[in-house]
C-alpha cells in the first residue's frame, strides 16, 4: 500500500452533531468527517447556560456526536 493509496481512502462513517434542548432533538443536520471537530462543537454547545422557559424553570442544551454510515 502506497502513501497515495492511503490518502485516497475515504472514511466509511461520518459524525452527526445531534443537539437536544431537554429531551427534544432540535437539530441534527451538521455532519462531520472528523470526529474531533464534531466533538469540539458538541462540547461548546453543551457548555452553554441553560435556556430559561417562559413558564419558569429552564432546560439544558446537550449535544452529542452520533456515528453514522455514509
Amino acid at each position: 500500500v502506497t502513501r497515495k493509496n492511503v490518502q485516497e481512502k475515504k472514511s466509511v462513517i461520518e459524525f452527526v452533531l445531534v443537539v437536544y434542548i431537554g429531551a427534544q432533538v432540535v437539530n441534527q443536520t451538521q455532519r462531520f468527517e472528523d470526529m474531533d471537530r464534531c466533538l469540539y462543537f458538541a462540547s461548546k454547545l453543551s457548555q452553554q447556560k441553560d435556556i430559561p422557559l417562559p413558564e419558569g424553570g429552564s432546560k439544558k442544551i446537550i449535544a452529542i456526536c452520533k456515528p453514522i454510515n455514509k
